[in-house]
């Protein structure tokens, strides 16, 4: 048991799935707590900056991924099941499936010794979807301000998406 403990399919793979699947339940469980609502955007910047710090990033990367797919998958199945944490819309509620399994494809790609490049380049296609669906929603409401930062979002997970699949095709080293 110490052995499997120490191995790299806990570490990058079934540890961060089971953080990911208790920091979505907790998001479910505090969302409607008044406090934590109104400073999640503090927080969410608070756990960000590890992202900065080359040592966790790798992790923190594995660990956005599961989380963020299982956000959407759960929140996509809800609406189908007309729970109360659902409440997407027609389009959302397949779009949403949709990024949840890219992301979690991506997680297990980036859960390898040596991950690949494409799984971060998959989370970058889901955010940038995402990040358009976003878009489009706020353009319809007319609030500008979040359209523009919408443009903004989708073009940088699209480019950075395109910028690391262009790195690892011309990359002299890439898996086959």
């Amino acid at each position: 048991m110490a052995s499997w403990l120490k191995s790299d399919a806990w570490r990058l793979r079934w540890l961060p799935f089971l953080t990911a699947t208790a920091g979505v339940v907790a998001v479910f469980l505090l969302q409607e707590v008044p406090m934590l609502r109104r400073h999640a955007l503090l927080l969410a910047l608070l756990a960000g900056l590890g992202f900065f710090l080359p040592a966790v990033r790798h992790r923190l990367l594995i660990l956005f991924a599961y989380g963020l797919g299982l956000y959407f998958i759960i929140k996509s199945v809800a609406t189908w099941l007309e729970l109360p944490f659902g409440g997407l819309g027609i389009v959302e509620r397949f779009l949403w499936f949709l990024l949840g399994a890219l992301c979690i494809v991506s997680a297990l790609g980036m859960g390898r010794r040596r991950p690949p490049e494409w799984a971060v380049a998959l989370l970058m296609v889901a955010l940038g979807l995402y990040f358009a669906n976003f878009t489009y929603t706020h353009y319809v409401a007319n609030n500008w301000l979040q359209v523009i930062a919408g443009v903004g979002l989708t073009g940088a997970a699209f480019w950075h998406a395109a910028a690391v699949w262009v790195e690892a095709e011309l990359s002299p080293h890439r898996e086959a």
